[in-house]
């Protein structure tokens, strides 16, 4: 999903004056697509192992991620070092997505079981 994502952003951004419009579009493709492929192989893995998952809280974890990141890329100064922005884009999505991806579907307990005081 990397590589397709980086495909798609230069291709899109290669129709820039400037000349930077396709490395710009390859940078935002992958950081893009990257939390896409990491939540579609976690449920692979997941369905694979029969193991108990929810694909939407994934998603919401993913794109959470991502937005915390980028929302506190100014007030955090992380776009002083592109090695730590980088690593943080890629790191923080995959992090959150994995925690959200692993909560149980059914919070609530059964309809059939009823507590006595």
């Amino acid at each position: 999903m990397l590589l397709l994502g980086s495909r798609v952003g230069v291709k899109l951004g290669a129709g820039s004056g400037n000349g930077w419009g396709d490395i710009i579009g390859a940078l935002v493709g992958s950081v893009l697509a990257y939390p896409v492929g990491f939540v579609a192989g976690m449920w692979l893995v997941a369905w694979r192992l029969r193991l108990p998952h929810s694909i939407w809280w994934g998603i919401f974890g993913a794109v959470l991620g991502l937005v915390l990141v980028l929302l506190l890329t100014e007030p955090l100064r992380l776009n002083q070092d592109s090695r730590v922005m980088v690593t943080l884009l890629y790191l923080v999505p995959s992090v959150a997505s994995l925690f959200a991806f692993n909560q149980p579907r059914n919070a609530l307990p059964p309809t059939g079981s009823h507590s006595t005081l």
